[in-house]
């Protein structure tokens, strides 16, 4: 219990410090479409009263349901789930290994496991990454208890299902989480050779049952919105990752050819002990659950590596839920290293040291870097200023205009101006510029988007408008937003 509390005190200092503080980028994009979602969207996200599908709802209901207490999405509301998720999953790995491994060392690795420059950007934030990462890990650690059970002719059902489950709480909160499951699994079994698990019952059934739970949102969020606009929204996602030429854009091979060393490079701490566990020499010391594992994260990793450099979209977040394996095998060497150096003075300081080093790191990232890369964004400042110009219970319109963290800070609803009727609305300067000679159309204020670009708040007092209440359309189905 002593060594749970460690990592639990780790994991707080870790991933709750750095919660607070304005929202940078995307995050204000997943905080707003949560805000939605709390007011009453809980199945189809939506984003400024249109479906907005390019992801599935589980990050946005994650967020909305850390908000219930406050009533409110807030900054710490909207990157509450990645934190929870960045604990669960050190607590989850160190439960599974200490009965594999023994507990000193599942401690020790568990304790490396997130010094990662990659968590320390994403644990916490309001980003869906650390969320799939938790997914696809706990999936993983449940197949390999399903696995070791089955060797041992032990009931493993159970946590056929618990993996199947997570996949598609992985699949409802990114796409991509069956493929990271399988891209290990398969591999893994087939070195194993024991393939023929996938045509077991208990992995059909399970997955079955994980098709049902993805299936019954599919079929549901479809009469809201629509199946053409589900197919075409997933459908231009593949494309531009997979058929860059149907958007008139060339395949970027240099990318291709450099990403996995990207993305190994992003994982220097780790990366160069993964490569020694390649090495005969270590194998030949692993016991046969210390083999298991590192056949597990290096299954992880490479066929990963490799399936995911060919998408044109390369982007070293889009393999967060690959980053555990290099904790795992990194964590796992450097043990190992230890243990067979019984006589190097001072073993305690060198485990310790690198730890308090990082916990170091976290706070120059906290309290440097994240205030600067928010520095002169001024999305809080100018959000407030607009819901002091705006009359309570006015509704304000956008068409053009994407600036979420402005919109995030506004706190009050937002419609895209696609059939809606109300005499307030956010312009962009070329907006603006063609409805400024009209004599009902009156700038309210002139403000300045996150780039420092203008933004016009403008009230139409047409007769028109005057005699027409506010109305919200309803969900489109047969619009598809475009790609964030």
């Amino acid at each position: 219990m002593v060594r749970v509390g460690v990592l639990f005190v780790w994991g707080v200092l870790l991933f709750g410090y750095g919660l607070s503080g304005p929202l940078y980028r995307t995050e204000a994009l997943r905080a707003k479409i949560a805000q939605e979602t709390l007011a009453g969207q809980w199945l189809v996200p939506t984003l400024y009263g249109q479906p907005f599908v390019t992801k599935p709802p589980g990050a946005y209901v994650a967020i909305a349901l850390c908000s219930i207490p406050a009533g409110e999405v807030t900054e710490v509301s909207a990157r509450l789930p990645s934190a929870i998720a960045a604990l669960l999953t050190v607590l989850f790995l160190f439960w599974h290994l200490r009965g594999l491994i023994g507990e000193q060392r599942a401690f020790w690795m568990a304790i490396f496991l997130p010094v990662s420059f990659l968590w320390l950007d994403k644990a916490p934030s309001a980003e869906i990454d650390m969320l799939q990462l938790g997914w696809v890990t706990w999936s993983l650690i449940a197949f390999h208890r399903a696995f070791l059970r089955e060797e041992q002719r032990r009931p493993s059902f159970g946590w056929w299902v618990a993996a199947l489950f997570c996949v598609a709480g992985g699949l409802l909160t990114k796409w991509t989480a069956p493929a990271f499951f399988y891209l290990t699994v398969i591999p893994f079994l087939v070195i194993q050779r024991r393939w023929n698990v996938l045509f077991s019952w208990r992995h059909l059934t399970a997955a079955l049952i994980a098709t049902v739970l993805v299936a019954g949102w599919a079929f549901l969020a479809t009469q809201e919105i629509g199946w053409q606009t589900l197919r075409e929204t997933i459908g231009n996602e593949a494309a531009q990752r997979f058929a860059p030429g149907r958007r008139g854009k060339p395949y970027p091979w240099l990318e291709a050819i450099t990403f996995p060393l990207l993305v190994l490079a992003s994982n220097t701490l780790s990366a160069l002990a993964v490569m020694l566990t390649l090495r005969r020499s270590f194998r030949d010391r692993l016991s046969e659950s210390e083999h298991s594992l590192v056949l597990l994260g290096h299954c992880w990793i490479w066929p990963n590596l490799l399936f995911w450099s060919l998408p044109a979209q390369h982007n070293v977040r889009y393999l967060l839920p690959m980053i555990p394996a290099f904790g795992l095998l990194g964590g796992l060497w450097w043990v190992k290293w230890f243990e067979n150096r019984p006589t190097v003075r001072w073993r305690q300081a060198v485990f310790i040291a690198p730890l308090i080093a990082w916990l170091a790191a976290k706070g120059v990232f906290t309290e440097v870097i994240q205030p600067d890369r928010v520095a002169n964004r001024n999305a809080h400042e100018t959000g407030r200023e607009l819901a002091g110009l705006v009359p309570a219970g006015e509704h304000l319109t956008i068409d053009k205009l994407k600036d979420e963290g402005i919109l995030f800070y506004y706190g009050r609803p937002v419609t895209q101006n696609r059939g809606a009727q109300s005499p307030w609305a956010l312009l962009m300067e070329a907006e603006w510029q063609a409805v400024a000679a009209k004599p009902d159309r009156h700038l309210v204020a002139r403000l300045l988007d996150q780039q420092g670009a203008a933004i016009y708040l403008v009230r139409d007092d047409s007769p028109e408008m005057a005699a027409c209440p506010f109305l919200i359309p309803p969900l489109a189905q047969n619009s598809t937003p475009s790609p964030r």
